[in-house]
């Protein structure tokens, strides 16, 4: 999936030599909490969050004024080493920055630009596409060996029973390098069925709360 397909454009953005008031009114207006820090031609000079405003904002234990931090242009307070990428990056690519930086926000830029913006929400929502749980069905989860074409023979299953399978997933086994665990997520709200059929043929099928109904 490419990052066009999720990201949220046009995004508002902010130029440097607005307030922090000026940040604030506006992320509370528009109900986001990051906000691209841009010059006149749209370029990407930095970006904050709502976390950096609250930062920037004097403890009510202090003796500061908080209008005289508010009046400070947003230029102070931005993060200038912005981590960016381009509406055809692919989003499980950029899931990894999310991941590794632990950042809440990445700007989309096209010819310098800033077009866009993906933040850890729209992450979120399409990790739950992915994982099809938007979509009326049951899920069925296998143990099986981490082999060339145990995919196919666990699908081809499904296709004789004529069950359709909306998602699949695998992910190891931490503890054992030759296992897998299978997620499908298939178009039928009775999988008992097919929960014996697998366990006929050898599978190992995990059962919802980790509790087999005889």
């Amino acid at each position: 999936m490419l990052v066009e397909k999720i990201m949220t454009s046009p995004c508002t953005t902010i130029q440097s030599d607005k307030s922090i008031e000026d940040a604030l009114v506006l992320m509370t207006q528009k109900e986001i909490r990051h906000l691209p820090i841009v010059d006149e031609d749209n370029q990407l000079l930095g970006i904050i969050s709502d976390r950096d405003i609250k930062m920037a904002l004097p403890s009510i234990l202090s003796d500061d004024e908080p209008n005289k931090s508010l009046s400070l242009s947003v230029s102070k307070i931005m993060r200038r080493n912005v981590i960016r990428c381009h509406p055809l990056d692919f989003v499980e690519d950029i899931a990894l920055d999310f991941y590794e930086m632990s950042i809440g926000s990445i700007p989309v830029i096209r010819d310098n630009k800033v077009i866009g913006i993906v933040t850890q929400k729209d992450m979120l929502n399409t990790f739950l596409e992915l994982t099809g749980v938007t979509m009326p069905g049951s899920i069925i989860e296998v143990y099986i060996d981490d082999k060339v074409g145990a995919l196919h023979d666990i699908t081809h299953i499904f296709k004789q029973q004529n069950i359709d399978i909306l998602n699949v997933l695998a992910y190891a086994d931490q503890q054992n390098v030759n296992k897998r665990y299978l997620m499908l997520r298939v178009k039928s709200m009775n999988p008992e069925k097919i929960y014996k059929l697998l366990e006929e043929q050898g599978y190992h099928v995990i059962y919802p709360f980790g509790i087999k109904n005889d």
